[in-house]
């Protein structure tokens, strides 16, 4: 035994250690194909940029994009100069042209006076001119040396004018150029942008493929980097469990109490069992006793309906009139008596049905309590006051195409929206299809004046309201009831948001009737019949299961039958 038990230990460290290196070798497979195909990738890529700069001549953009902008530079250099050299060749064109309008000399001017010719024969002319007036007053005008003078002064003058209008021609022939040069320059200026321009555009395109290659490089060396690693830790590895102590034979005969280790599991696993079954209560927030809603949610339980199983949603609403379920129908007998002797609830003539999410069994409280209170010979109304989501009509088996919306909204006569006698003391008011605007529908005049007038005529009005934690729309409708009747399904909304929305409840100063139990099963309605009700009246009910459901599979005779 000691042998097969070494032998047991050392297969299991073999077999541990073969599928941690199996399990390793499959890692570096997947890895490996993964790099194989994330390579071709990489290739693609290269190719796809390779064609791009061939097909967009481009063999470096960058350098291009580098030496273009040199050139846009020099360019813009020039065009400044060339512009900078025809605004000043302009402005002089501008001065000749005014001094030529005021009939002024134009070799004032200074740029005409500093042209060499200009600015030696002005020279002259001032030397010719002291030596006229020198010899003006030594000889007479017809003396020879005046006349020579006088022509050399002339001759000089006429050089000055023709030296004067060869400058000018030469300042009009700068401009041309220059203007032409500035042209220019702004041409190749343009072209040269344009040229950036469709650069930086063939850049954009080709910096996508270029951020994509390296993405898709740092992917490549990350799954070849993690396929070496693991590669290393295949040749590292090493078995999970060692055995610590190997088995040796016993030194003598070993004989089990088994009675005592039966006991010691039975035990055992009963407190485990009564362990998980308080943690799992505990953790539980829902819903699912009489202590929960007296205790944290803060009502007054009216009473438990038990579940309904294998029946679809209308023969539920009629559950009291078929008398399809003995226990339903008690249920909905205490609850009946349960109001009646509440001092608070025994007059109530409206009353507002609610439950904090939608599928509670809402409508389906609301339709039962009220054929009760009409088996119970009280004329009562049954109101759809669920104008988004209207479920009294459809459960009744009953045409909503014509209700209530049609009296507020239509003014039609409220006798011809009520349907009459559809069980015995029974009348259904339904909605008469969905309103776009509930709250306000609730909140007018015309529902207030129609509510006063139906208790002119009803002992009883139940209005089957929307829920209280889905819309707003019940809120609207408390100022107008006697009380409100909370429904509340078994073991479905947390205590924690059933304790916010009766809160709203309390804040709106409506009497709270108490809470219905609703959708409970037939083995804890019997625990609450048990807590809530007289012992013999629980076991003459419940001992009558086996003949109930024998008649019901055979022929159902009920209660009350819907009127035509």
């Amino acid at each position: 035994a000691a042998r097969v038990a070494n032998l047991f230990a050392d297969e299991f460290i073999n077999y541990n250690l073969t599928l941690n290196i199996d399990g390793s070798m499959k890692a570096v497979e997947d890895l490996r194909i993964r790099a194989d195909q994330q390579k071709e990738r990489v290739e693609e890529l290269e190719l796809k940029m390779a064609e791009y700069r061939e097909d967009n001549n481009a063999v470096s953009l960058e350098s291009q994009e580098n030496i273009a902008a040199t050139q846009l530079s020099s360019l813009n250099t020039i065009k400044i100069e060339n512009k900078h050299l025809y605004d000043n060749l302009e402005t002089r064109i501008n001065l000749i042209e005014s001094f030529r309008r005021a009939g002024r000399n134009l070799s004032e001017l200074p740029f005409i006076a500093e042209q060499g010719q200009v600015s030696q024969l002005l020279s002259q002319i001032s030397a010719i001119k002291i030596g006229i007036s020198s010899s003006s007053k030594r000889y007479r005008e017809k003396h020879p040396v005046m006349i020579e003078q006088q022509q050399t002064l002339q001759e000089s003058e006429v050089e000055l004018a023709a030296a004067v209008k060869d400058s000018v021609d030469k300042l009009s022939s700068a401009l041309v150029e220059a203007k032409s040069n500035f042209e220019l320059a702004s041409q190749r200026l343009a072209e040269k942008e344009l040229e950036l321009i469709k650069l930086s555009k063939t850049r954009v395109a080709y910096s996508s493929l270029q951020r994509e290659m390296d993405v898709q490089q740092g992917f490549l060396q990350a799954l070849v980097q993690r396929m070496t690693q693991e590669r290393a830790a295949v040749n590292l590895k090493n078995p999970n469990s060692r055995v610590i102590d190997e088995a040796l034979p016993p030194l003598r005969h070993s004989s089990p109490n088994i009675v005592m280790n039966l006991a010691a599991g039975f035990f055992g696993g009963l407190a485990v069992g009564a362990g998980l079954i308080f943690v799992v209560a505990f953790l539980d927030d829902r819903v699912k006793s009489a202590f929960d809603i007296e205790g944290t949610v803060g009502l007054s339980m009216l009473g438990v309906v038990p579940r309904i199983k294998k029946l679809d949603s209308n023969s539920k609403a009629q559950a009291v009139a078929s008398n399809i379920d003995r226990h339903v129908t008690e249920a909905f007998r205490s609850i009946h008596s349960a109001l009646k002797i509440s001092e608070e609830s025994k007059n109530a003539k409206v009353i507002v049905t609610t439950s904090t999410v939608p599928g509670e069994g809402k409508s389906f409280i609301s339709s039962n309590l009220a054929l009760t209170f009409a088996n119970h010979g009280e004329k009562t109304l049954l109101l759809d006051g669920d104008l988004r989501l209207p479920n009294v009509a459809r459960s009744l088996q009953l045409e909503n195409d014509f209700g209530m919306l049609d009296h507020i909204e239509k003014e039609v006569a409220l006798d011809e929206v009520i349907m009459k006698a559809v069980y015995p003391n029974l009348d259904v008011l339904p909605s008469g299809g969905k309103s776009k605007n509930p709250t306000q529908v609730l909140n007018s005049a015309k529902f207030e004046a129609m509510l006063a007038d139906l208790r002119d005529r009803y002992d009883r009005i139940v209005i089957d309201s929307p829920p209280l934690a889905a819309v707003s729309d019940v809120l609207n409708l408390l100022p107008l009831a006697d009380g409100v009747l909370y429904v509340i399904k078994f073991n479905t909304v947390k205590r924690k948001t059933a304790v916010v929305n009766v809160r709203r409840l309390w804040e709106s100063n409506t009497p709270i009737f108490g809470a219905i139990l609703n959708n409970i099963s037939s083995t804890l309605a019997s625990y609450y019949y048990s807590s809530y009700s007289d012992k013999a009246y629980q076991d003459y009910y419940i001992s009558q299961d086996v003949e109930l459901e024998d008649e019901l599979a055979g022929s159902v005779e009920p209660e009350m039958e819907p009127r035509a």
